[in-house]
Order: C-alpha cells, then structure tokens, then sequence
C-alpha cells in the first residue's frame, strides 16, 4: 500500500504531519541531502523560512542566440539559454514599499517629464 493510500484510509491529509506538499519536499531534501543531526539543527534555528524577506518574482525566458562563428557545415553557431528577469516596476514598487527605507525617501524625485518616445507607456 503506497504512503498515499495509507493516509487517506486513515483519514489523514496527504502531506501530514507537514501543512503542504512544499514543507513536505522541504523535510525530504534536508534528510536525504544533510542527515538527521544536520536536519534537526536546521529545524533549531531561530528562523522561519515563510518570514524571510522576499521581492518581486521571477520569470524566465528560453531565448535563442546567434554567434558570429560558423561550424563546420559554414551555418552560424547558436545557442539556446535562459533569460532570468525580475519586472522593473515591480522592483520599484517593492522598494518603495519597504518599511525599511521610509526614512531614506525622497517622493519629489518620482514626477518625471517624458521626453523621449522610447520612455512613454504605450
């Protein structure tokens, strides 16, 4: 009987004793990947990984380039990677928006006059 099967005929949650499929996953590395002691001193510490700070999120892009280089059948080389990005105006509003620097703030600085096309919000 799977793990998943037991619980459920006990009537339990799938992921219990942990709130989700992600603290569940969590558990899983920390044992396989450092061990028992390293785990439960990991588990000791005085942080929460929910409370840590976090911005805005990430997104990816697959983006393919083209070289200068040939190979041997004379085609350009290319080479597929990922672009990582964060939105700019995400990025502005989370700092804005950190307590941390309410001090630091100077709000004249944000009206600004649009005088290049490439600068509009179309």
């Amino acid at each position: 009987m799977s793990h998943k099967l037991y619980k459920e005929d006990k009537g339990e949650d799938e992921w219990a004793p942990f709130c989700d499929k992600d603290k569940w996953e969590l558990a899983e590395w920390l044992i396989r990947s450092l061990g028992q002691t390293r785990t439960d001193k990991f588990l000791k510490l005085p942080i929460k990984v929910d409370e840590l700070p976090h911005g805005p999120a990430w997104s990816c892009k697959k983006v393919s380039i083209q070289g200068n280089r040939t190979n041997e059948n004379g085609r350009l080389l290319h080479e597929d990677v990922e672009l990582w990005t964060w939105d700019p105006v995400e990025c502005i509003r989370d700092l804005i928006g950190n307590p941390l620097f309410k001090e630091h703030m100077d709000h004249k600085g944000l009206h600004c006059i649009i005088d290049d096309m490439w600068m509009a919000d179309w």
